[in-house]
């Protein structure tokens, strides 16, 4: 593994998998390092300060990255518990900053984990921006997606319609015309919502981070690049949430 000239990417499961697939294949010639933290799995119902503490910790690990990219918007949430590094890239701004930018009624839904919520990341970062925010905690939907192999289709579908309805009805008729997927998971989740609010704006970081990494760091042409994939977490059961989700790559196991 090579630390120094990589793009690693940081999440509590496979959710930062769509960050991580999207800069590879927009930038193929990179070294590239995942890193899901499952044995601290997840990251939306824990403690700020220990979150902070343990993102931390992988933080000095992996110091010497070119980027480090904070695929979490829980973890994001927690940057300002860690000591400041010009190399780490949060996504709750720049995942803001393009909801904004595409809501005509100013009125955008804001779906994360129930800590995200609880520390107001968005909710601030839309207000500097003169839009209005309206937060819905959901660490519900990490749970769902995070057990899909050991559901059949039918009940996947029957839990993740049932509690979508739950969060979102209230909005249906509020003059909304955005949403941001608020955790990384909530992307997989867009056709369940739009079955409630229609076909609106749909915010997720992927196209975000993609967009915006020129900003933080160079691109550079690697010749024969690396990738790796690990959890901190069982590697198998790790691998097995990666596939019901479509990826087919494996994980490797980290002791972090």
């Amino acid at each position: 593994m090579i630390i120094k000239d990589s793009i690693v990417v940081i999440d509590s499961g496979v959710g930062g998998l769509n960050i991580f697939y999207s800069l590879k294949n927009q930038f193929p010639n990179e070294n590239y390092i995942f890193v899901g933290d499952s044995k601290y799995f997840p990251y939306g119902t824990k403690d700020k300060n220990f979150l902070g503490n343990r993102l931390e910790e992988i933080l000095t690990y992996f110091n010497e990255a070119k980027a480090i990219i904070i695929a979490c918007n829980t973890a994001t949430s927690v940057l300002p518990l860690t000591k400041p590094r010009k190399n780490v890239i949060g996504i709750i701004g720049l995942t803001a900053e393009s909801a904004c930018a595409k809501t005509k009624t100013g009125n955008i839904v804001c779906v994360a984990t129930n800590l995200t919520i609880e520390l107001e990341g968005y909710q601030k970062a839309i207000s500097k921006l003169n839009k209005v925010c309206l937060p819905v905690k959901a660490s519900e939907f990490v749970v769902i997606i995070e057990n899909k192999p050991n559901l059949s289709k039918e009940e996947y579908d029957k839990q993740m319609r049932e509690i979508v309805f739950e969060k979102l009805i209230e909005f249906k008729d509020k003059n909304v015309d955005t949403l941001i997927c608020g955790c990384t998971h909530f992307g997989y989740l867009i056709e369940y919502f739009k079955e409630v609010l229609g076909d609106i704006n749909y915010i997720i970081s992927d196209d975000a981070v993609c967009e915006n990494i020129h900003n933080y760091t160079s691109i550079n042409e690697v010749n024969n690049p690396e990738t790796y994939i690990y959890t901190t977490g069982d590697a198998k059961e790790f691998s097995d949430k990666m596939h019901s989700l479509g990826f087919k790559d494996s994980a490797e196991h980290i002791d972090l």
